[in-house]
Formats: C-alpha cells, sequence, structure tokens
C-alpha cells in the first residue's frame, strides 16, 4: 500500500488484482516503481539479454497495470493501517480507506550510518541513490561506503561521470557478486580502502572531506571528497502496520508459503518481507502470489 522501495511488487499484485475481477487500488508514496526507478542497469531480469534501466522496466510494468484501467495515486503516503472487524482501513494523507484486504509492498529505505556530520550534509554531499545525484559531482572525487552488490553497481555508475571513486569497506574482501567485483577492480578510476570504516563528515557548506578509520589498527585519515554515497544496509519500513504483522528480529515481516501474514486479509510482497533474495523476479513472483491469495481470500470470505 505505501511505497519506498516495493513498488514493482505492488505493481504485479495489482495487475493480477484488477484480472481477478477484484476492485483495486494502488496507493505510491511517490511515484510508481520503487527502488529500481534508481537502478541505472538492470541485467538479471529474464527476457532483457542486454539488459535494461530499472526506470525504463519500472515504467513498462506501471504502463501494463494502468492498461487494466488500475487506479494509480501518486505521492499517497499511507500513514497507517488497522483492522475494524473484516475490513481495513487505510489512513492515506488526510482521508482514510476501507477495504476488505491489503498488500503490503512498501520495501525498505537506507540505513544511515549515524556518524557526526551525516545529518547535517544530507542533500549537501552525502546522498543514498548515485543514480539519482551522480550528475552533481562530475569530474569530482566521491566516497562510496559498503561492499555489497548496490555499493559497487552505484560505484561502477558513479565512475562513469566523476572523476574518481574511493570505495570504502570495512572488511578486507567485498560481498558483492563476482561479475561485478571484476567490473569494479578493472575499473580505472575506482580505488579501494580495504578494513576502513568513516567515522566523521566535514566541510563548510559542502561536504569537503571523510575522515576514515583503520579498524584494524585504529589510526584516522582525512579522505578528501566532494560528495559521499552511502550503502551500509537497508531496513524494513514498517512502522504504519503497528502490531498487525509479525517480524523477524530485522523487522522484516514474516509471512506463509501464500504469503499472508499473521492478520487474516493482510499480505506482504517484495522487499518487505523475510525471504532469502531481495531482486525484481524474486518480488515480481511475490506479488503475483499475494494476489492471488488475497483473491482466494476474498472469494472465500464472499461463499
Amino acid at each position: 500500500m505505501r511505497d519506498t522501495a516495493g513498488g514493482l511488487a505492488k505493481g504485479r499484485r495489482a495487475l493480477f488484482g484488477r484480472r481477478g475481477g477484484i476492485k483495486t487500488i494502488l496507493l505510491e508514496k511517490v511515484l510508481p516503481g520503487g527502488a529500481p526507478l534508481n537502478t541505472g542497469r538492470i541485467e538479471n531480469y529474464p527476457g532483457f539479454p542486454d539488459g535494461i534501466s530499472g526506470r525504463e522496466l519500472m515504467d513498462r510494468f506501471a504502463a501494463h497495470a494502468k492498461a487494466f484501467g488500475l487506479p494509480v495515486r501518486e505521492f499517497a503516503e499511507v500513514l497507517g493501517v488497522t483492522q475494524e472487524g473484516e475490513s481495513f482501513t487505510v489512513t492515506v494523507n488526510d482521508e482514510t480507506l476501507t477495504a476488505r484486504g491489503v498488500i503490503v509492498a512498501s520495501g525498505t529505505e537506507p540505513v544511515r550510518m549515524g556518524i557526526p556530520g551525516e545529518s547535517e550534509f544530507v542533500g549537501r554531499g552525502i546522498s543514498y541513490c548515485a543514480t539519482c545525484d551522480g550528475m552533481f559531482f562530475r569530474d569530482l572525487d566521491v566516497a562510496v561506503i559498503g561492499g555489497g552488490d548496490s555499493a559497487i553497481e552505484e560505484a561502477l555508475s558513479l565512475a562513469n561521470i566523476v572523476r574518481k571513486v574511493y570505495v570504502v569497506h570495512r572488511r578486507d574482501a567485498l560481498r558483492a557478486q563476482k561479475i561485478l567485483q571484476d567490473r569494479a577492480f578493472r575499473n580505472p578510476k575506482m580505488e579501494f580502502l580495504w578494513n576502513r570504516r568513516p567515522v566523521e563528515i566535514a566541510g563548510g557548506q559542502q561536504v569537503e572531506r571523510l575522515v576514515i578509520e583503520d579498524t584494524k589498527t585504529g589510526g584516522r585519515e582525512d579522505l578528501a571528497v566532494s560528495g559521499v554515497f552511502v550503502y551500509v544496509g537497508y531496513r524494513a519500513d514498517t512502522g504504519f502496520l503497528g502490531d498487525l504483522v509479525e517480524r523477524d528480529p530485522a523487522g522484516f515481516i514474516i509471512t506463509d508459503e501464500e504469503l499472508a501474514t499473521a492478520t487474516p486479509g493482510l499480505y506482504a510482497a517484495g522487499d518487505i518481507r523475510k525471504k532469502m533474495l531481495r531482486q525484481v523476479s524474486t518480488a515480481v513472483g511475490d506479488g503475483a502470489t499475494a494476489a492471488v491469495g488475497l483473491e482466494r481470500y476474498i472469494l472465500g470470505a464472499r461463499q
């Protein structure tokens, strides 16, 4: 119902809902598509052997859903969901909607580092989306924090724009897929700072330097950069659901094989739920599964 990074699961769910004759509305916190909108290139989604930009793929998903007459409300932030009898009340901005069933695909949002200077420089050199903000750093030096898929994908994207990319990683090896590692190690614009962690961000009106600490020796050094792109993890966006769902220790929603939550009529799909793999292909499958599960629930309740 509410979107930060799970829009494609919702789009798939809404498409199935419309095909099943169920009155469906898609509520988007911002724009349809979620996290993939900020992905420069998607190469592991079937049917696109040459890859496709995240925005183009999400635009196609949205167009497909709208072709079935799906109403989409953009910039409709869901502030809360409550259950009253067999119905749900969904608070959206300044109004409430009533529904027989709900599928949540609100995705995740970036984890912040929590170091001095981070909050002060958000929008002034600190970013959590290279695809969104990379152009502001053309021909400048930047740092990317992290060693997973997101960090290396975004670092590679930045290397096409900026002068130099420092990859700051607290370990001595990356966690990203090998194909991404190979590309990164071959890129002459990328330099890897192993066993380092950020401890402070400083500057005047804009970011001017990142202070990093050696995790083995404790020694510190200043890294002269104009931008810092942070990819240290993601957290589940489930606060608006209250106690309607059961969560794992990391806050992700626990579902059964039909993607039903602990509350009858409430389903979860995409990155928001506890699962092994969070990719476009698994989110699409989640959307279809949750839609069919909800359809069966609604039809069963009518009988």
